[in-house]
């Protein structure tokens, strides 16, 4: 997982530059937009077969407008004078993908991304493909997008209000890759696996099922801004590693989080 979310990560540096330097060519060549067309220029940064599809009604207080064509899709949320935000999506959201993948021009769609409130994923709970939902206890909708595993479903969270302070580049949002949100899971099938959200207590549980004999449950849980000046953020305080062997017998690794690392505190086998 961690070595997707790293190139995932490194294809975002790239489409960011490239839609920067469009954006700024596009406001010096052309004052006043032609609507339902491109530009040239957008025409000759990101192809012949390029559409742009612009939301119709705000989606949860945002503007949102996607760039599309066969390689990528962008999508840029806007609320107000303060958030400005871009990410790299794997693919278009459910109410456009009748569009034809060679559809050109500028187009404005209905367009609905619900805001949930589940205490779980996974389990017997679906979740759409794209939705909003506060997974980091601040308040504020994050913008989360499933993608499919095997055997599961991952969700990357965007932190649209607060962006990512360690992100490689300020100007394309990347999704949280810090533990555990590089790892929110959910399945139904033959190998469960769920993410329950703790709202109350602003603690998350993690149960992932890993092949026909093994399972991981992490615990985490959110501490507030102290007086040594670092943030609010949510860390794993302890994981817990079961594994069946062929001889019958459970091998159980607990780990807890001591001085702000997690240590290997018992291993155990269990007959």
């Amino acid at each position: 997982m961690c070595k997707i979310m790293k190139r995932i990560m490194r294809i975002n540096i790239i489409l960011l530059v490239g839609v920067l330097a469009c954006m700024t060519a596009c406001v010096q060549e052309q004052k006043v937009p032609q609507q339902g067309k491109l530009s040239s220029c957008e025409t000759s940064f990101f192809g012949d077969s390029t559409a742009v599809f612009k939301a119709n009604t705000l989606q949860n207080g945002y503007k949102i407008s996607i760039i599309h064509n066969k390689q990528l899709n962008v999508i840029h949320f806007e609320r107000g004078d303060s958030i400005s935000r871009y990410c790299a999506i794997h693919t278009l959201p459910f109410d456009l993908r009748h569009y034809d993948e060679d559809s050109i021009g500028v187009f404005h769609v209905e367009l609905d991304i619900p805001i949930l409130r589940l205490d779980t994923l996974g389990g017997t709970k679906d979740a759409p493909d794209m939705f909003f939902m506060d997974v980091n206890f601040d308040g504020e909708e994050d913008f989360i997008v499933a993608h499919e595993g095997y055997n599961r479903t991952y969700y990357a969270c965007f932190d649209l209000v607060n962006g990512n302070s360690s992100g490689s580049c300020p100007g394309l949002l990347e999704s949280n890759n810090e533990p555990p949100y590089n790892n929110i899971v959910s399945g139904i099938n033959v190998q469960p696996s769920y993410t329950v959200f703790n709202r109350q207590k602003k603690e998350i549980y993690i149960y992932e099922t890993m092949g026909c004999c093994s399972h991981y449950e992490t615990w985490a849980k959110h501490f507030e801004r102290d007086e040594f000046g670092n943030e609010a953020k949510i860390k794993i305080i302890k994981e817990i590693h079961h594994d069946l062997w062929a001889d019958g017998t459970e091998h159980i690794e607990i780990y807890k989080l001591i001085n702000d690392t997690l240590k290997l505190v018992e291993n155990k086998v269990v007959e």
